[in-house]
């Protein structure tokens, strides 16, 4: 036993020893230290990428997007599409009452125009970055016959491949916009021949009478109208406010009737020395009416370029 005992502890001691361990004065053992990846070099301000792959920014936009007929969602071949600037051209005198800020520039830029192919789609190629307004539509100024609306929109082009939205205008109670008005595509729309040109050619005639330029019609205010139009009917005021704006329009300068047999009893007060300055202001050039003859109820919305003049009381133009 005494022999076995001595044994076992000799192997005891001399494992210790090899393992560095028992108190013995061998060299320890120390962690292995692995290097790390030093952090990425950021790219310059503008840039894209890691470095040093960066991607130098660039100075133009291709732009997409695309149009679809406002009463169906089907899409529209053939619809004009263009830029025009937003910056100033340089101060207008402004009506009373009326603070000018920048006034739009009335030509276009030489940059890309297309039209829409067959699927409703559009591309503008190698724009040069900056804020423009898109038109989408002819713009026409015709009053008679089959008038369509034109869609005019904010937008910064921001350099490389951009897809453009369209806005989804500010939610009215009780009305569920179609699908085409909510998921990005641009829409155009139809005047209606009964409740709606009337209400344009009214405008239109009064503007003359007042030695002011023709207008056009716009999609988002025209958008906007039968929306209002809807509600009223249902709600039993046509000025009831809703959330997002007090005065229930996507503009100040608005009309509002209950009552009158035609689109002038509307349009016509407006125009009266005093009344509205939105609708003397030169700088009102576009225009959205409708007027339901059963009930007596009319909207119109005619909103001074705003390019030139911010609203006060409603959100930054779509």
């Amino acid at each position: 036993m005494r022999e076995r005992t001595g044994v076992a502890a000799f192997i005891l001691s001399a494992t210790l020893a090899a393992c560095g361990g028992g108190g013995g004065s061998g060299p320890s053992s120390s962690p292995v230290v692995f290097p790390t990846a030093p952090p990425p070099t950021p790219c310059p301000p503008g840039y894209t990428g890691t470095a040093p792959a960066c991607v130098a920014p660039q100075s133009t936009t291709t732009v997409t997007g695309t149009v679809v007929e406002d009463g169906t969602g089907a899409p529209l071949a053939g619809v004009p599409v263009k830029l025009m600037p937003w910056a100033p051209c340089g101060p207008t005198p402004a009506p009373s009452g009326i603070t000018p800020e920048n006034d739009g520039c009335p030509t276009p830029l030489p940059s890309p125009q297309a039209t829409t192919a067959a699927d409703g789609s559009f591309s503008l190629y190698n724009a040069p970055n900056g804020h423009y307004l898109l038109v989408i539509g002819t713009d026409s100024t015709a009053s008679a016959g089959t008038v369509q609306a034109t869609v005019h929109d904010n937008i910064t082009l921001t350099g490389g491949p951009q897809a453009l939205k369209a806005p989804t205008l500010p939610p009215v109670p009780t009305v569920t916009p179609p699908a085409w008005e909510t998921n990005g595509d641009y829409r155009i729309a139809t005047l209606n021949a009964t409740t709606e040109l009337p209400c344009f050619q009214a405008w239109q005639s009064e503007r003359t009478t007042n030695a002011l330029a023709a207008g056009t019609n716009d999609e988002w205010l025209l958008e906007n109208v039968r929306a209002i139009n809807a509600y009223s009917q249902t709600a039993g005021s046509v000025s009831a406010p809703w959330p997002g704006n007090a005065n229930g329009t996507v503009t100040s300068g608005s009309d509002e009737v209950s009552g009158g047999s035609a689109c002038s009893d509307m349009v016509s007060p407006s125009f009266t020395a005093g009344v509205n300055a939105y609708a003397t202001d030169p700088r009102s050039e576009w225009f959205a009416g409708k007027y339901i003859y059963a009930t007596g109820l009319g909207v119109g919305e005619f909103p001074i370029d705003p390019r030139s003049f911010t609203d006060p009381n409603v959100p930054v133009w779509p």
